[in-house]
């Protein structure tokens, strides 16, 4: 009989049972190292994007779309930001219409609105601002947009 020792607690357990020492025993351990990987993993993700955008802008531009393709919600606001941030208007746009059109929520039109804002499209920001206002009417969203209509018309 083989015996290994378990790297959570060095106790010898017989190899094909390691597995499942390893889970019953140490799984909080287990998760708490996943979870550190994935955010090691999440910030070379990050460097690496970045690394990109910074030096290879028209290649990042196309990552981009393509990664626009996927089918997720979130995916596609984080590419549409990411187009608008490159200046690319017109195509952060049409990324902002597929997805009001797929799911037309406050949240959406707010980060398109706030990226507006980011890169001067006060006008445009503005504008959009009171499209929303016509589809939404609960007052806090009402109040939040007159509050950006506002210091967008201030920086005109």
């Amino acid at each position: 009989m083989e015996y290994e020792m378990c790297p959570y607690c060095g106790k010898e357990v017989e190899s094909n049972e390691l597995y499942e020492h390893m889970i019953t025993e140490h799984m909080n351990e287990i998760r708490k190292e996943e979870f550190i990987m994935l955010d090691e993993m999440k910030q070379q993700h990050y460097e690496l994007l970045l690394d990109l955008k910074r030096n290879h802008p028209s290649i990042f531009v196309k990552f981009i779309e393509e990664l626009a393709e996927e089918e997720n919600e979130k995916i596609k606001i984080f590419c549409m930001k990411e187009l608008i941030s490159m200046r690319e208007f017109e195509k952060g746009e049409k990324l902002f219409r597929e997805l009001i059109s797929k799911n037309n929520k406050k949240e959406i039109w707010l980060e398109y609105i706030i990226m507006l804002n980011k890169k001067g499209k006060y006008e445009k920001s503005i504008e959009t601002c009171l499209q929303a206002m016509k589809i939404f009417d609960d007052e806090e969203f009402q109040a939040r947009m007159k509050r950006i209509i506002e210091k967008a018309r201030a920086r005109l």
